[in-house]
């Protein structure tokens, strides 16, 4: 496979003049990203762009700051085809600050005609026969290892090249079921809310069960989560490396304040000294948040029940 990547701000800066002269105003673009998964946080790690000529990648950990990505992304008179930005969006604002304009995602489209499976994926295979490469083998790929290797760069670059192809097939389809302008106003409304969206939920408010728990165990599970999050960032692991969501909310959910539980919830590799800093800090928020009023009311309830049984 052969492709051009584009090492700094100065060549991408060319690679957009060069798509200007040649009057190119619509390429398509995906991403690569690192959430929690190998290392601690968030990190866009490829860029992957077809511009109907061109196989082009830029890679992000590479470049000294984020202003090519920005003038990149943030250019209005280049519409970028995508598949579901809105992750890549958010993910752009929060690492660069950077805004992703003209955008015309397909994933509103494959919505409106109802297909049964909606990720990429499916999609490609049922609308043109087309399985991706070496999914399997790349599914928890780690995009932050250097160098990438040529197999997961082709792998990255496979879905992208099919994205104007299936843009024409998927217009097809909305013309024929009158669905276009409705289309066309859903992709319109989808990057209002991406750049403008307020109210994001926090990490820890999109924790399964949280929302199951009364608000007095969402404020411990709040400041557990938090301080769990400190020592994946200090550690450079993700957070379930620490301690899982499930662990955490067994926790926060069963007012468990046995120091035994929670050591074992505490992954053993870390060493003993941290393990020990963890446990404190957790068991600190544990006790602080037993014995509210509220809950000595229900204690006491409790026990004048089992009196009177």
């Amino acid at each position: 496979m052969s492709y051009i990547e584009l090492k700094n701000d100065h060549e991408i800066q060319r690679y957009l003049d060069a798509l200007d002269e040649r009057g190119q105003k619509v390429i398509a673009v995906d991403v690569e990203a690192e959430f929690n998964l190998h290392c601690y946080g968030e990190h866009l790690c490829l860029v992957q762009i077809f511009d109907l000529k061109n196989e082009v990648v830029i890679d992000p950990l590479r470049l000294k700051n984020g202003e090519g990505l920005r003038r990149f992304f943030e250019k209005r008179d280049l519409l970028k085809i995508m598949y579901d930005s809105l992750s890549d969006a958010a993910l752009l604002e929060k690492a660069y600050g950077i805004r992703l304009y003209s955008v015309l995602d397909l994933r509103p489209a494959v919505a409106l005609l109802d297909y049964p499976k909606q990720s990429l994926a499916h999609v490609l295979d049922e609308e043109m026969g087309i399985a991706p490469l070496n999914k399997k083998k790349f599914q928890q790929y780690n995009w932050m290892r250097r160098p990438i290797s040529k197999a997961a760069i082709e792998y990255a670059m496979g879905d992208v090249t099919h994205l104007f192809r299936l843009k024409e097939a998927l217009f097809d389809k909305l013309k024929n079921k009158g669905l276009l302008d409705a289309y066309l106003l859903q992709n319109l409304m989808l990057q209002d809310g991406q750049n403008g969206k307020k109210n994001r939920q926090e990490k820890y408010e999109k924790a399964k069960g949280y929302n199951r728990l009364d608000k007095n165990r969402q404020e411990m599970f709040k400041e557990i989560f938090l301080v769990r999050d400190e020592f994946a960032k200090r550690l450079n692991k993700p957070p379930d490396y620490v301690f899982s969501n499930t662990r955490l909310l067994d926790l926060c959910k069963n007012r468990i304040q046995d120091p035994a539980f929670v050591r074992q919830g505490i992954n053993p590799r870390i060493a003993r000294p941290v393990q020990e800093k963890i446990l404190g800090r957790f068991m600190e928020i544990v006790q602080r948040r037993q014995g509210t009023p509220r809950d000595r009311q229900n204690s006491c309830d409790n026990d004048a029940v089992k009196r009177r049984g």
